[in-house]
């Protein structure tokens, strides 16, 4: 079992290859709330203790650009209590970690809270009622920024809205800004909305996220999402193929699409995400060199895990759609593994 400190001695080691020259003090003390002190990769059953990552750790990490520079963030998301066996027992916990969070926004306060805690409950209206064997309820995402790093910069709670059955349409009623981010009809079997995501930002600001995940190895998803999604899709897709990905071999990988919208117009994403079998790190690096000029951020990602202890392995890329700047995004994801978890 890993130690919640190992997480806060990565993020701080990271931030150090980063230049943030920042104070450590807030971000140990944000992720060891994030994460409720656990970062266990196992279960008292011996599952997975979380869905977020395929070794069960419940911590993975990120860095993002976009134009030929990296943004100065560090990104995460991790997953509360995930050693508590009662789904009901587990979301209380992950709820009163998502509240005490939003202090720690510039801008956080109780309307705020509420609006997350009220996205949880649109999500699981009766808790008690979802079996046990429902491994994840919420994950966290936390983004520090280097101009204020004592503070959370954006937070954001996922949640899955095919545990109850209704919850997309509950969400819709209750933030209609979810609607239309789907150009997918119900009876589409290759792509499905699989996750949703609410996020505020320090300036108060909210986003609005559906992913939807596509069926593996089925030939016909790269035609299907050309279909849904257009020409965001093809240029995505063609920019995975021009940096290392086969094209007759796309539908061979797990991709998720993510649909947001803000205060600006609806944006398309797309992540290709590794399977315990493959290695991403030279699709992440040429992917780097082409969109962040460097892969100075995405090699401070596994240098940061040596030098706490840590294997890395890159566990996705995802790439955000511009109208004005075509593939105007690279985020590259991963996760470390201590030798003790």
């Amino acid at each position: 079992m890993t130690s919640s400190g190992a997480a806060g001695d990565y993020l701080v080691d990271l931030a150090e290859r980063l230049a943030f020259h920042c104070d450590p003090a807030p971000i140990r003390a944000i992720i060891e709330r994030a994460c409720g002190g656990q970062l266990h990769e196992r279960g008292p059953d011996g599952h997975r203790a979380s869905l977020l990552t395929v070794s069960g750790l419940p911590f993975e990490a990120s860095v993002s650009g976009s134009r030929g520079k990296v943004a100065p963030v560090i990104r995460y998301a991790t997953e509360t209590e995930t050693q508590e066996t009662h789904f009901a027992s587990r979301l209380a916990a992950q709820v009163a970690a998502i509240r005490d969070l939003v202090a720690w926004l510039p801008n956080g306060d109780k309307t705020v809270a509420d609006m997350l805690q009220c996205f949880v409950t649109t999500l699981y209206p009766d808790p008690a009622a979802v079996s046990p064997r429902h491994r994840s309820a919420t994950w966290i995402g936390v983004v520090h920024h280097a101009a204020a790093p004592q503070h959370i910069a954006r937070l954001k709670v996922y949640g899955y809205p095919t545990i109850v059955p209704g919850a997309l349409r509950r969400l819709c009623d209750a933030w209609p800004a979810f609607a239309g981010l789907m150009p997918v009809p119900d009876h589409e079997k290759l792509i499905k909305p699989v996750i949703a995501a609410l996020e505020v930002d320090a300036l108060g600001d909210v986003k609005y996220k559906i992913y939807l995940r596509t069926r593996y190895g089925d030939a016909a998803v790269p035609m299907k999402l050309v279909r849904y999604f257009g020409h965001p899709a093809w240029e995505a897709l063609s920019e995975l193929a021009r940096s290392g990905i086969e094209a007759t071999e796309l539908h061979q990988h797990d991709l998720f699409v993510c649909c947001s919208r803000g205060a600006d117009a609806p944006s398309f994403g797309l992540s290709l995400l590794g399977r315990s079998d493959n290695d991403l790190t030279g699709l992440a690096r040429e992917l780097a060199s082409r969109h962040h000029g460097t892969t100075e951020a995405v090699d401070a990602l596994a240098r940061a895990a040596e030098s706490t202890g840590a294997t890395w392995r890159y566990s996705g890329v995802g790439l955000g759609f511009s109208a004005d700047h075509g593939i105007g995004k690279l985020n590259v994801y991963g996760s470390p593994t201590w030798s003790n978890a």
